[in-house]
């Protein structure tokens, strides 16, 4: 399946960016490739669309002043961060929301919708967040959360897909990989971020439309759970990945429309914000 963005998309993210009551995005053409951001987002000036990767960072800044409510002068586009003596060693991150503090509430890494579903997002996590996230602390600011975001567009809606990681609970790659926790919803005005249910026949279904290198990585991320660093049987393993098919299927075959998925891993928050998972 092809990622890449339709001229039909493109419409309708023009449609979306344009109908918005804050213009994070002041000029945006397609045709011409050319694009500018509000005066008010600090950080780098971008004038040109080199790609579906520009497209995503348009929407997702339009997203996060309309619809998450965030200032856009709490906004930086493209932070450099020089390590190295002399400093020749540089990393980019490519948005930061940052609080009243200065630090780095969302720490944003983008990804065309191609590259998000072909390439490794465990290495993108590894290498462009949790190690450019060190340096953004190494200049004596603190992160929050970490980001990985594409866009997902259906029709006329423009929807997020998007991994966020609790980086003060999982100060490094390590502690997360063990635990793979993340939350899939970006959070309102610097609340809590959660995790939105996968629903039958809903915005947020799962995925039917993906490419052989989408379901490499997932043979991969299965394998190495399932096999739990090769001390398992095989035997076990080969029961183990029977049943879950099996739950699958019929979990997917007894849920009609607007149903909540049984057989997913959930988050919920209650009264005292204590995380309950499973």
């Amino acid at each position: 399946m092809d990622y890449t963005i339709t001229i039909a998309q493109k419409d309708a993210i023009k449609k979306f960016i344009n109908s918005q009551t804050v213009q994070a995005v002041e000029n945006f053409d397609f045709s011409t490739k050319n694009i500018s951001y509000s005066g008010l987002i600090i950080g780098k000036k971008i004038n040109e669309i080199k790609g579906d990767e520009e497209i995503t960072r348009a929407c997702l800044l339009t997203k996060l002043c309309n619809e998450y409510g965030y200032e856009l002068s709490k906004i930086e586009i493209e932070h450099v961060y020089e390590a190295g003596r002399p400093h020749t060693n540089t990393s980019i991150i490519d948005l930061i929301v940052r609080d009243i503090n200065g630090d780095a509430f969302l720490f944003i890494e983008l990804k065309s919708p191609q590259a998000y579903a072909d390439e490794d997002r465990e290495q993108i996590i590894e290498r462009q967040l949790f190690k450019v996230a060190a340096m953004e602390q190494a200049e004596r600011r603190k992160v929050k959360y970490l980001m990985l975001y594409t866009i997902n567009v259906a029709g006329s809606d423009i929807n997020d897909e998007c991994i966020i990681i609790d980086y003060e609970k999982y100060p490094t790659f390590k502690d997360w990989e063990t635990v793979k926790e993340y939350s899939n919803a970006i959070p309102v005005k610097y609340g809590k971020a959660q995790k939105i249910p996968y629903k039958k026949g809903s915005a947020h279904d799962l995925k039917t439309n993906f490419t052989h290198q989408l379901l490499n990585s997932l043979q991969t991320e299965l394998h190495n759970v399932l096999w739990g660093g090769g001390g398992t049987d095989d035997n076990d393993v080969f029961s183990s990945l029977t049943n879950l098919i099996l739950a699958k299927i019929q979990d997917e075959d007894e849920k009609v429309n607007g149903d909540t998925y049984d057989f997913q891993s959930l988050a919920f928050v209650d009264d005292t914000d204590n995380y309950e998972s499973f």
